[in-house]
């Protein structure tokens, strides 16, 4: 009765797809429903499958974006651009799955319950793929970061990639709505394969650690943003910084891992800075890695440096993947042809230059921030020698949101894909350090040192080996698969038109 009725009234139809929208952003890290995301697509597939797809999709959108990104608008204390800006962003990612709504709707009535079951998965995991894709490109409201926190569902990624997590979930959303719909119980079977699909992997063995332990010490710190761009405190953070580096050196470590940019100063260009880290490896005999700025020719970098136990600057990794329209604006000259040069220029006057052909640094990958959020940057890095990945993070833009939680949700997924350990040392984030099964062996949210043991791996998963290209295979093939044929007997009559037009002329 109450299916009946809300079918019945138009704002109950949109409802039942913005009601989805928000169960899907409660599954995600920052609220952490988990599991919810297994059934939290059925009313938008209820719309869909009834023929409402665009609209379906574009109100699930609205606020499933809406809901999990709402951390963007923290960034209004800088400027109120921030909140047009924001509707932006949450339209501009709606609309694709408002198009993938309406397609859907066009195929649930020409091929079969399965085969729609299948393309439906096919199209969402394609489609995180597209978002994360190209100078706009981002990863964060990704399905498949729901379940992040369970182990034993993120081992598929090792194979072929987190999409295919996000294939799965939808799956078994899709196979639930056609077992509800249909009172299927083959349907029912469909769904708990896919939950089998993603559950299966965590029973084959992971190759054990051969290299010795080393221990690692994380720095961990709460530094205001604000706070940290004022070089007048730059003293004040020095002392700061140097208290949790002697309990970093009293642990014995043999790696040291600082922030993203955590002093309001070029650290390469400031000897007497860099002589107080140079300290800090003397003294723990240990390697240190740390984040900071650098102006090269007047190009702006974000960087981070490894500097060997004797104190000498071994390696720079420079950002390859900066953050569009936060470390520059992507198509500057474009608005300024527009006439938004001076806006663009108020929201931020220089761009970051993006580094080319980077390597690890002695064997630790560095992908900075925003570059850990994507499979690929953390991939290249451990193809081309990556025994470790250390991502250095400022998370303090976002004054303890739910972002930290999501951005620390991608450091399971880089781990599983690799088979590396995996570190995150974060200003206002979470510093933790995961293990190649996805599992978090230490983490603080709070400022201090976290010490765990990890070791350098050389072995190469299929993922890191392969990359997306296997499932991109697979997701097409679904897709072509569904997509409807002309019968035998159309194509026999339509021949038989043309052979008889053909005689009479």
């Amino acid at each position: 009765m109450i299916r009946k009725y809300m079918a019945r009234k138009k704002w109950g139809q949109c409802l039942l797809a913005l009601a989805s929208g928000g169960l899907a952003a409660a599954a995600l890290p920052g609220v952490g429903g988990c599991f919810v995301v297994l059934i939290a697509l059925v009313p938008l597939l209820h719309e869909i499958a009834e023929g409402r797809g665009f609209r379906a999709g574009f109100l699930f959108g609205i606020a499933f974006f809406a809901i999990d990104l709402r951390w963007i608008l923290t960034l209004y204390r800088y400027t109120p651009l921030i909140v047009p800006g924001y509707a932006l962003i949450v339209l501009y990612l709606a609309l694709p799955v408002g198009l993938l709504g309406f397609l859907l709707a066009r195929l649930r009535r020409r091929t079969s319950d399965v085969r729609w079951a299948l393309a439906t998965a096919a199209g969402f995991a394609l489609l995180e793929f597209l978002r994360s894709l190209g100078p706009l490109g981002i990863s964060f409201s990704s399905l498949y970061l729901s379940l992040h926190s369970f182990p034993a569902f993120l081992q598929l990624a090792a194979y072929v990639g987190p999409y295919a997590i996000t294939a799965a979930i939808v799956a078994t959303n899709a196979f639930l709505y056609l077992a509800w719909r249909k009172r299927g119980f083959r349907f029912l079977a469909g769904a708990v394969g896919a939950v089998a699909l993603l559950a299966a992997p965590a029973l084959v063995p992971v190759a054990p650690d051969v290299s010795p332990p080393e221990r690692v010490a994380v720095i961990s710190s709460l530094v205001d943003q604000e706070a940290k761009l004022n070089s007048r405190n730059l003293s004040e953070l020095l002392d700061r910084y140097g208290g949790l580096a002697s309990q970093a050196v009293a642990a014995h470590p043999n790696l040291v891992v600082f922030p993203e940019s955590f002093l309001p100063t070029y650290i390469l260009r400031n000897p007497a800075v860099l002589a107080r880290l140079q300290a800090v490896a003397q003294e723990a005999q240990a390697s240190v890695v740390f984040g900071t700025g650098d102006v090269r020719q007047g190009d702006w970098y974000n960087c981070v440096v490894l500097l060997d136990p004797t104190g000498d600057v071994a390696a720079v990794y420079n950002m390859v993947r900066p953050v569009p329209f936060g470390e520059y604006v992507p198509g500057r000259r474009l608005w300024q042809a527009l006439g938004a040069g001076p806006l663009m220029e108020s929201l931020l006057p220089e761009d970051l230059v993006a580094g080319t052909d980077q390597r690890p640094l002695r064997g630790i990958a560095t992908p900075i921030c925003f570059e850990s959020t994507f499979p690929g940057g953390a991939r290249d890095l451990v193809r081309r020698g990556g025994q470790l990945i250390v991502t250095v993070t400022n998370d303090a833009w976002f004054c303890l949101s739910s972002q930290r939680d999501a951005h620390f949700a991608f450091a399971a997924f880089r781990a599983v894909e690799n088979r590396r350990w995996m570190i995150q040392a974060a200003n206002g984030g979470i510093s933790g350090v995961v293990s190649p099964t996805g599992a978090v062996t230490a983490s603080t949210r709070g400022e201090g040192v976290v010490v765990a043991d990890v070791a350098m791996r050389t072995d190469v998963s299929l993922y890191t080996r392969w990359g997306d290209v296997p499932i991109l295979c697979v997701l097409g093939a679904l897709v072509l698969l569904a997509l409807p044929r002309r019968a035998p007997q159309q194509v026999g009559r339509r021949r038989a038109a043309r052979t008889e037009s053909a005689r009479k002329t």
